[in-house]
């Protein structure tokens, strides 16, 4: 579970961290936070953080030292029992100020926070991206895509003063830098309320999640993940048509972005347009083979089927991809389980029971119970073995 945006929060902060004179200058994201209330769409700002925080931070961490000095103990400040103590969650993308409350988060949150507070404390830090390991999130038989986010400071033809963190992970090499690609405040602010839209959805909130993904899109129209996203719940809302047509131009503008290939050939067999699946299929065979999103649609089509042993292979193959995705690991369980594999059911039974408690895992298993009741059942005791020596 990347799901995933930061708009007003950026110059809010900008505005409180820092000691300025003139007049303050308005930035797209506060237009555009202003611009969806009229519009009756609420997007928080991910960056803003009060005043208490602010004099917190501050205080524990200090301006002292240079700005690779202060971000690096930013970053344990964040990362310390005697600190924040931040703890990651899945699927869970929070304003700076939410995270710094909760002391959890995702990616997403982490990066709000850290890059609110470091600006605060006037280190020059950026929003980054790695654009090949996506954060996919599955709600009702369908695949969200997000994006994993870092923060870095500096360049890596100065690698001696410049950082990436990657959730308190800290990377110095330049060799690390090529891996990650500058995601400007005004993208970062899209991405973070997709993945709000995405957690929308995830609660039951259908109509705001559309109307959040149409602004969204609308306003950043080269942002393939929203497209993506809006197709899906266009599909759920019953928008089949519009669905199609959204995802078959998204394809055409995107044509390196798997997961919309993916969902253009289920939207098209949704709806009963199997010359168009094949075509869409055959076009992005080589791109989709490894793509979580198709071999999960491909696994819900064979679960449906009652073909439990290809959807279980499907499960696998995007489970490569995602090895933690809990709901992953159910619909993994559900197909061994219904095909008869109970040995390797149980053993995805098993790692979603080692997780970290959550609400979702905890639903997830008694799905699971109630379907499968053998789950609980105690494993058969191994016959002893005859002592044949005398």
């Amino acid at each position: 579970m990347v799901a995933k945006s930061l708009a007003v929060a950026v110059v809010l902060v900008l505005a409180s961290g820092c000691a300025t004179t003139g007049a303050h200058h308005r930035t797209q994201t506060e237009d555009w936070i202003e611009q969806a209330g009229t519009e009756g769409v609420f997007l928080e700002p991910p960056l803003r953080l009060s005043p208490q925080i602010i004099s917190l931070v501050r205080e524990k961490v200090g301006y002292a030292g240079t700005e690779k000095a202060r971000l690096l103990k930013l970053v344990r400040f964040l990362a310390e029992m005697d600190g924040l103590a931040f703890q990651y969650q899945t699927q869970s993308s929070l304003t700076a100020e939410k995270a710094f409350q909760a002391r959890r988060g995702d990616c997403m949150s982490y990066a709000n926070l850290l890059v609110a507070l470091a600006r605060t404390l006037d280190v020059p830090v950026r929003f980054v991206r790695i654009t090949e390991l996506p954060v996919t999130w599955e709600a009702g038989g369908r695949f969200f895509e997000s994006s994993h986010m870092a923060v870095a400071m500096g360049h890596y033809n100065a690698w001696d003063q410049s950082v990436v963190v990657d959730f308190g992970n800290i990377h110095t090499s330049p060799w690390r830098f090529a891996l990650y690609d500058d995601v400007p405040d005004e993208q970062a602010f899209v991405l973070f309320q997709n993945n709000v839209a995405v957690q929308r959805m995830l609660a039951g909130d259908m109509v705001t999640a559309e109307r959040m993904f149409r602004f969204l899109h609308h306003h950043s129209p080269r942002t393939p993940e929203v497209p993506n996203n809006l197709s899906l719940v266009l599909l759920h809302n019953g928008k089949d048509r519009e669905a199609l047509d959204l995802l078959e131009a998204s394809v055409e503008q995107f044509p390196r972005f798997r997961p919309l290939f993916a969902n253009a050939v289920h939207a098209a067999r949704h709806i009963g347009d199997e010359e168009l699946a094949k075509t869409l299929e055959a076009r992005g065979r080589e791109l989709l083979e490894d793509e979580p999103a198709w071999n999960f649609n491909e696994g819900m089509r064979s679960y449906h089927a009652r073909s439990y042993p290809t959807a279980a292979l499907r499960f696998e193959k995007a489970l490569a991809a995602d090895p933690n995705n809990v709901r992953l690991l159910a619909w993994s369980a559900r197909a061994h389980l219904a095909a008869g594999n109970l040995r390797r059911g149980l053993e995805q039974v098993e790692r979603i029971r080692s997780g970290p408690p959550s609400e979702t895992r905890t639903q997830l298993l008694q799905d699971l119970r109630s379907a499968f009741p053998q789950i609980d059942a105690p494993a058969p005791v191994t016959p002893p073995v005859a002592d044949l020596t005398h």
